[in-house]
């Protein structure tokens, strides 16, 4: 592995980058953050990296002797407002050399850091992004890679980022296809929301200047805005300017707008586990259950009932995941699948079943990661894989590892035996499903009520 600095600031906290001078070596770094919210699942290793507010790094990593290999350039996920490239948990030192490819993991900014300024006034992730793809372009052939086969890989937050720079034209070119894990149905912010975010962000700083009071002063700005939003969704996340459109989730529109041609679309079966999976079972009775329901779905009761059908003796909050995992995650991959295909793009999708033995996790939002890169000795002080046994992770890894690196040498994803995955189909059996007693494929869940009366989502 090597990490190099792909820009730096040009003028304070919250301006653009400029590139570095050629190829600048650079220690492994996170930006500013508190702990995450996910630490119960993954354990305490972004804690172990030094912070910086200039932490516009890379970590490329390149089998021995490589050369014109395709790329991969990994963007990873921290609900915007935690996460890091360089932690231990992305190592793609064997993924690389199992699957023939050099890999890329990008660090991006996060949290307030994150905003022009103020929440409202700009994303500052788009402009890093670029300029890393750019880096990629100009200096991955020195490390054995090919510019001009590039996959552009994100997960959940950074999955986000991954479908805008896909539906930006300033990128297009820089990345040949996209691999989509996890990624949420989680719009922009409006106008009205943002400022109201900024204006809790503006109240605790009292009136002194974000972009000049320490990052501690910042951090309790950021912690104001999260406990506002407790149990209402994300607090601080991206709003809408000339990168980041209001209708980025609007599939047709979005398609419209894609500039590659190849996806790849993944899942977790339990993903909302990872967020409520800690909550007491009393904070999620019948009556919260019914609200997120009427709010979501146009037939709540129906929907309700299948999910009682479904998921016969369960508790409330055992639905209320289960209807969250449908609803924000992989309802809306389904539509998403099937807008690609009608425009003409060639889609995969797949499901990661693999349980954690964890209490209220199964398998959470996050859990494919240390078998996607199979490096769990990087994850050894990770709850999440608490008594998972050796086989059923090596195979599970040597599947997925398969799946995304045949997605990213020639854009159709393979199994472990080496055979196709066949494309998303409408009406077919063909979402490849990664369970601890093998794969199958399986229909999309197009029987349950809630597939085809999703509420507007605006």
């Amino acid at each position: 592995m090597k990490i190099y600095s792909y820009g730096k600031l040009r003028a304070g906290r919250f301006s653009s980058l400029q590139p570095p001078d050629g190829l600048v070596s650079a220690a492994p770094a996170a930006f500013p953050q508190t702990p995450g919210s996910l630490d119960w699942l993954l354990g305490p290793a972004l804690g172990e990296l030094e912070q910086s507010e200039e932490a516009f790094q890379l970590s490329v990593f390149a089998p021995e002797g490589s050369s014109n290999l395709p790329v991969m350039v990994f963007l990873p996920g921290g609900a915007f407002v935690s996460g890091a490239g360089a932690v231990r948990w992305y190592d793609a030192t064997a993924f690389a050399a199992e699957q023939g490819c050099v890999v890329v993991v990008v660090n991006y900014r996060v949290g307030i850091l994150a905003h022009a300024g103020a929440v409202g006034a700009g994303n500052l992730v788009p402009g890093d992004l670029l300029l890393a793809l750019r880096w990629v372009r100009e200096h991955i052939a020195s490390h054995g890679g090919n510019p001009r086969d590039v996959s552009l890989v994100g997960q959940s937050a950074g999955a986000f980022w991954a479908v805008v720079m896909a539906q930006l034209p300033e990128a297009a070119g820089l990345f040949q296809r996209v691999a989509l894990m996890s990624l949420a149905f989680q719009p922009p912010l409006g106008q009205d929301a943002a400022a109201e975010r900024q204006g809790i962000i503006e109240n605790a700083l009292a009136g002194a200047d974000a972009a000049l009071v320490p990052i501690t002063e910042l951090f309790a700005a950021q912690g104001a805005v999260a406990r506002a939003w407790a149990g209402r969704g994300l607090g601080l996340m991206p709003s809408v300017d000339d990168f980041v459109p209001a209708d980025l989730f609007d599939v047709k529109a979005a398609m419209d707008r894609l500039h590659v041609e190849q996806i790849l679309l993944t899942y977790t079966k339990d993903e909302a586990n990872a967020f409520i999976g800690q909550a007491p079972e009393a904070a999620f009775g019948e009556e919260a259950l019914a609200g997120f329901l009427g709010a979501h779905f146009q037939n709540p009761e129906a929907t309700g009932e299948q999910l009682r059908r479904q998921l016969p003796g369960s508790s409330p909050k055992t639905r209320m995941a289960r209807a969250m995992t449908l609803h924000q995650i992989e309802l809306y991959a389904t539509e998403l699948a099937d807008a690609a295909v009608a425009a003409g793009k060639n889609v995969t999708t797949v499901r990661f079943d693999v349980a954690s033995k964890l209490p209220n996790a199964g398998a959470a939002h996050s859990l494919e990661l240390p078998f996607l890169f199979n490096n769990r000795q990087q994850w050894a002080d990770a709850p999440m894989l608490v008594g998972i046994e050796e086989g059923v992770f090596a195979a599970a890894a040597a599947e997925l590892g398969s799946v995304l690196g045949g997605f990213v040498r020639s854009g159709a994803p393979v199994t472990a035996a080496g055979r196709a995955v066949p494309d998303f189909g409408h009406n077919a059996a063909s979402l490849h499903v990664i369970a601890s007693e093998g794969t199958c494929l399986v229909e999309h869940e197009r029987d349950h009520v809630a597939c085809r009366t999703v509420k507007a989502r605006a």
